[in-house]
């Protein structure tokens, strides 16, 4: 199998991408992933009630890139026309530079019901979340020789147009799913037509159906068809593929001699987080060792961008040292930073990363990724913290409730630890310990933003300063982010343990001092409306270099709005608003 080094980097123009792919070709890719599409808004608009598609809006599916004749009454041709000619022009851009497009998709992913009233025969498997969405997606049986033959007629076009000749498909989530396979989150369903083939013919036909369509066209094109995904149980029937499969195809990283052929280094820059472009140097080193260490013919990685493009100067000293220890780790780190901001600073930002690197293990350490779950999915950033949130005024409401990940019950939104169905906190204990953790993680962020500080303090180069001074800026809205986590979690804990059934008592006595409860809910609202007009001020002037964030029109539960300050303002001013709510429920302090 040839040797191929695939690089994914986020980009936000044409001249960007095509800078991006110069650098990339000096540190040896020979790939460039060139299918970062616009989010497919459409696949939501059908019905804005329904969260599920937001997981699936960002992905570049076969048929979002290229539509056969069959779908083009059902899908949005003025959004796949526009798609794909962002496409090719990234395409022509690598071909230009000596390079080649690699395509990052996933299938088989689900299309719009009226495909399938149209063509029953076409519907396999139900690859939604049940406890994620309304009503339920199907993505197209691939057992069905129409459906395949789709896939081949639009790889081919693709193959045609652009030259990619590698692409690495995921599937069983995010809106992609088998017929009858154990990894879709509703269990094993399909059609019962195909019920009795065998996994490994399936998924075997469908690469072939592929690699056919490629062939077609004149390209000998890598497939690899992954259905192991994060922390999901390991799909072995999937595997049971490869003995089946021809040369230059891939399942689940492994060929047909079940050899290990595909090594995955990605999400090391966490391009989707709300805060941007916060540099993660000693992961992205520790992640180059490991790739090193296996050494398949395949490589994919993530290129993190960030204010001092710190990582194509680590990664010229990565591949200049071939680092296999931390010890030559931390020297090709301190090599790099001496490049960056010179010899007397260096050390200090090596500090630095090292600091941004405790405060993501702490982080890491919680078992979700609270931000993304919790910060932004469940919008605990922007949303009011109050006891009675159903008694809200609907403008109060509207602009954090539509963009929170909940699909079932309003009693589910009210609940800040219903994370999609999911209960990642819960209780005094479990509370605690998020706490302590999360306290780590803003100390060792504390500790890098006095870091660049102190690097200020002897740096000559006023461009560079610049950049650390808005490197700070992230990091403090960071340190917000994650006091939010511990703030959201404090409340959802006392919410628990509050009797909202029974007017609390009011006795005369003096002094009462019985129920605690009231100072919390005071202290943990308080410092939650404190962190809010903190990130206020850190966000205002700078909102879209920091904040990850869109028009208003477009916002979604992946992306804020330009007007998340004011959403900010008014989240401060409805708590404020609503401090009086405690003495409902609990009894108040005569001292």
């Amino acid at each position: 199998m040839r040797r191929m080094n695939v690089f994914s980097i986020v980009t936000d123009s044409l001249e960007d991408f095509r800078n991006m792919a110069v650098k990339a070709k000096e540190m040896g890719a020979t790939h460039i992933m060139a299918a970062d599409m616009p989010r497919s808004r459409w696949m939501w608009e059908q019905d804005l009630s329904d969260p599920y598609p937001n997981w699936s809006m960002g992905h570049a599916q076969i048929f979002k890139l290229v539509c056969p004749p069959e779908l083009k009454e059902f899908l949005p041709q003025e959004h796949i026309e526009e798609c794909f000619e962002l496409l090719k022009a990234r395409c022509d851009i690598l071909k230009e530079v000596g390079l080649k497009p690699a395509l990052f998709s996933n299938e088989p992913f689900w299309l719009p019901e009226e495909v399938y009233r149209a063509h029953p025969a076409w519907r396999g498997a139900r690859c939604d979340h049940p406890r994620r969405s309304r009503k339920p997606y199907y993505s197209p049986c691939i057992d069905n020789p129409e459906v395949l033959a789709m896939y081949k007629h639009a790889v081919k076009v693709l193959c045609q147009e652009t030259g990619i000749d590698y692409i690495n498909f995921m599937s069983n989530d995010s809106g992609g799913g088998l017929c009858w396979s154990t990894g879709t989150y509703v269990g094993p369903n399909g059609p019962e037509s195909c019920r009795e083939r065998s996994m490994a013919d399936r998924v075997a036909g469908f690469v072939d159906a592929l690699t056919e369509g490629a062939a077609e066209a004149g390209v000998d094109m890598v497939v690899h068809f992954c259905s192991e995904i994060d922390f999901k149980a390991k799909e072995i029937s999937v595997s049971t593929a490869c003995p089946k499969l021809k040369d230059n195809q891939i399942v689940n990283k492994m060929n047909n001699k079940s050899e290990v052929v595909v090594t995955s280094i990605i999400d090391v820059g966490v391009p989707g987080k709300p805060v941007k472009k916060i540099p993660h140097m000693v992961k992205f080193v520790k992640f180059a060792m490991k790739a090193a260490a296996l050494d398949t013919p395949i490589v994919m990685r993530d290129i993190p961008r960030s204010d001092l493009d710190e990582a194509w100067e680590v990664f010229a000293q990565i591949k200049k040292q071939n680092p296999t220890g931390i010890d030559e780790c931390f020297k090709v780190l301190k090599d790099a930073a001496v490049n960056i901001v010179g010899e007397e600073a260096a050390g200090r930002l090596v500090d630095v990363w090292y600091q941004i690197d405790e405060a993501y293990n702490h982080l890491s350490h919680t078992g979700l990724d609270l931000v993304m779950y919790g910060c932004q999915h469940q919008r605990w950033i922007n949303r009011p913290f109050v006891l009675f949130p159903m008694e809200l005024a609907e403008e109060d409401r509207a602009y954090y409730r539509k963009f929170q990940f909940q699909a079932l019950t309003e009693e589910n939104t009210n609940d800040l630890m219903n994370l999609q169905g999911i209960e990642g906190v819960r209780g005094f204990t479990a509370t605690f310990m998020l706490g302590e953790t999360m306290k780590k993680a803003i100390a060792s962020l504390e500790l890098a933003i006095a870091g660049i500080e102190s690097i200020q303090e002897i740096l000559k180069d006023e461009e560079k300063c610049s950049k650390l001074t808005l490197m700070k800026k992230r990091l403090l809205a960071e340190r917000c982010f994650y006091r939010n986590i511990i703030h959201a979690a404090r409340f959802q804990e006392l919410v628990d343990r509050t009797d909202f059934e029974n007017q609390p008592t009011c006795e005369l006595r003096w002094p009462t001092r019985n129920d605690s409860r009231i100072e919390e809910f005071q202290n943990i609202t308080r410092a939650e409306i404190d962190n809010t007009y903190e990130l206020i001020d850190i966000l205002e002037g700078n909102l879209e270099e920091i904040i990850l964030c869109t028009t208003p029109e477009k916002e979604d539960i992946f992306l804020y709005s330009t007007e998340f300050i004011n959403q900010l303002k008014r989240k401060a001013e409805i708590m404020l608003e609503h401090m009086n709510d405690g003495i409902r429920v609990y009894e108040t302090h005569n001292i």
